[in-house]
């Protein structure tokens, strides 16, 4: 048996161009029926296929809004995806569109009406098998309190040490302190 090679493994997490094509019209699909269910002008929105880690699939609001899916994953349970994922994002930017300038919980109340109005379950997680997904890990640094010792991300740790924020224990209330590495 052998292990597959990283150029393997690229051939197994890349879409096709048709299956490229089909989220795309799938996305199209469901902004069409957003259009109708909420009675809103729902622009069509570019659908990226950029999005890396854990995640399935992102609606990125603001300025410049796009619906991003995660190709690796897309790749590894194409037709769940296609029923679920593009279903969940083009939820999320009908919410958007219907309830302008509110601050919505992402998938509260509104979010699930849609979903239920599309017939689907109104999910949060997913639950694809991410053992062949590349996922990056953030650096833990080990800091202290009065009470015990705490493993702080990455970005916390840099926080601390380039823009002076500080982090209180949760049990005791001690302010955080680096333990020197070594």
């Amino acid at each position: 048996m052998t292990t597959p090679t990283a150029d393997t493994q690229m051939s197994i997490n890349e879409l096709s161009a048709r299956q490229q094509s089909a989220l795309r019209r799938q996305t199209g699909y469901w902004l069409a029926r957003a259009r109708l269910i909420t009675g809103c002008k729902i622009p069509d929105i570019p659908v990226l296929l950029n999005l890396s880690g854990s995640a399935a699939g992102q609606y990125q609001g603001g300025s410049r809004p796009c619906i991003r899916y995660n190709p690796v994953i897309a790749a590894q349970a194409f037709a769940d995806f296609i029923a679920r994922t593009v279903p969940h994002e083009v939820a999320h930017y009908a919410v958007d569109k219907s309830f302008p300038g509110r601050r919505l919980k992402p998938h509260g109340p509104e979010w699930q009406s849609i979903m239920l109005a599309f017939g689907l379950e109104p999910s949060v997680c997913h639950s694809y098998d991410l053992s062949r997904v590349p996922l990056r890990r953030q650096r833990r640094y080990t800091y202290i309190c009065d009470c015990r010792e705490h493993q702080l991300s990455a970005t916390r740790h840099n926080r601390i040490q380039y823009r002076g924020a500080s982090y209180l224990c949760n049990q005791c209330g001690a302010e955080l302190k680096s333990v020197p590495a070594g």
